[in-house]
């Protein structure tokens, strides 16, 4: 014997589009199941999935705007993307600081060789290999990739791209030193080789310096000014005969060093006690007046 569960209402689809009733997203109806029991006869027809057509604002073109993790294409609005992006902030580390400690320090040390502080040599040269590989190299390069998580494309690049400069440059002077290739200071085809690898670095220096300007004047500086270090540098491979270049490179490369230091300092001493002690000048920073 078959019951039917009292208030229940169940309407066709051909008496739905009769009076009107329509749903904006897909509809999946389910059997309410009870032992001995049924809806009606009949009743079958109307637990299969029903799919309606959804509303026009989603089959229209996606939204299409411009983010620091990059171009955000999709139907998310704008105050959802932002949303994320604050959530990734707050639950992943600033990576610039790891990015910024390991560059400096590997720049500095190889700096001053280049400076001639202890004398140019291959073997002043090769103590630097170990921290320009691992410190400089490895160390900087995954702070770019927590950058790619954290959504900031400037910062992403530019550790990932130093991490890989470093480390190459480490892997070419232990090279160097086996015999490999030739040594650059002796001029040579290799030498004119580094030289063109050392001016792109400088390419890319100047234009992440650029960007840096509309988010990290401390960033800026420190790209702005390893872009003149290793233009320096670049030409001197070219020309090797112009020591001067070597000397006056390796100055850049200090002072880009103990800016790199200052702004890697400044986010971990703020970050350590949750406030800004260290003003650290960002002109992509929002203010608000306290009354508002």
């Amino acid at each position: 014997m078959q019951h039917s569960l009292p208030g229940a209402c169940i309407l066709s689809s051909r008496e739905k589009s009769r009076i009107g009733i329509t749903y904006p997203y897909p509809v999946e109806r389910k059997v309410l199941g009870m032992a001995g029991a049924t809806l009606g006869p009949g009743s079958e027809r109307d637990f299969e999935r029903e799919r309606v057509p959804r509303s026009s604002e989603t089959t229209s073109i996606p939204a299409e705007y411009w983010t620091r993790a990059g171009p955000v294409r999709g139907p998310l609005t704008r105050q959802d993307v932002d949303a994320l992006a604050t959530s990734a902030q707050a639950t992943i580390a600033e990576p610039v600081a790891l990015g910024l400690a390991g560059f400096a320090s590997a720049r500095f040390t190889i700096s001053t060789v280049y400076a001639g502080w202890f004398g140019f040599s291959p073997a002043n040269l090769a103590v630097v290999i170990p921290v320009a590989l691992i410190f400089g190299g490895v160390s900087s390069f995954l702070a770019g990739m927590w950058a790619f998580r954290r959504g900031n494309a400037l910062a992403a690049t530019t550790f990932a791209t130093f991490g890989a400069f470093n480390a190459s440059w480490a892997i070419l002077e232990w090279m160097m030193l086996v015999g490999v290739v030739p040594a650059g200071i002796n001029g040579g085809h290799s030498a004119s080789v580094f030289g063109v690898v050392v001016l792109t670095f400088s390419l890319i220096s100047l234009y992440l310096g650029s960007a840096a300007l509309g988010q990290n004047l401390g960033l800026a500086a420190v790209l702005f000014t390893m872009a003149l270090t290793q233009g320096l540098l670049g030409v001197w491979a070219l020309i090797p005969q112009i020591s001067w270049l070597r000397i006056v490179g390796g100055y850049c490369g200090m002072v880009s060093a103990l800016l790199a230091f200052s702004v890697s300092a400044a986010l971990v001493i703020n970050s350590a006690h949750r406030r800004e002690l260290i003003p650290i000048p960002d002109p992509g920073r929002r203010t608000t007046s306290p009354m508002a």
